[in-house]
């Protein structure tokens, strides 16, 4: 986020977990309608992972919330009423989007753009962004020392007694909640 200059992401297929994380921290991200999104890391230690003032300032509370405490993966089309990215279009529109925004902002003055963005970058840490840093130390705590009762999922246990590929399996059975 800190760049000087300006970063575009083109994202289809899968932004989970950090692909996301820098999809949503990317100055211009163009995503395609059918490119699943989300932090499904969340399911292994629970929601501290990630940059948490990051999901809560583009995504909104409730939207992060939602993606953080379910693990859920969505479309991006899901998202695309809310701006949450520059652009949600069809995945063969992905590429000649992002091209067209490089090339406009390619005419930009290249101080102003660096002026720019170390002042969006400021507005974010006035807005608590900068406390994150002192709180991954929390995080880390958190995650290191997390303990699951006898009927929470523990992924890292589960891996170690089934292997991986049934692990993801048992998981994915243990997160499954119909809807009504």
């Amino acid at each position: 986020m800190g760049y000087p200059k300006v970063t575009i992401a083109e994202v289809r297929g899968y932004a989970l977990g950090g692909g996301f994380e820098m999809a949503l921290m990317a100055d211009i991200s163009v995503v395609a309608r059918d490119a699943m999104v989300g932090m499904p890391a969340t399911r292994f230690l629970g929601p501290a992972l990630g940059s948490l003032h990051l999901f809560f300032h583009r995504l909104g509370p409730v939207l992060a919330r939602r993606l953080l405490l379910t693990g859920d993966t969505m479309p991006a089309s899901a998202f695309e009423h809310l701006t949450v990215f520059t652009e949600v279009v069809d995945d063969e529109k992905v590429a000649p989007r992002a091209d067209w925004f490089a090339r406009k902002i390619a005419k930009m003055p290249a101080d102003g753009i660096v002026l720019a963005k170390e002042a969006f970058r400021l507005v974010e840490q006035l807005q608590a962004y900068s406390g994150e840093e002192v709180s991954s130390y929390l995080i880390h705590a958190y995650g290191t020392n997390l303990q699951f009762e006898d009927d929470e999922f523990n992924f890292v246990k589960v891996r170690a007694a089934h292997g991986t590929k049934r692990a993801f399996e048992l998981r994915d059975e243990h997160f499954e909640v119909p809807e009504p």
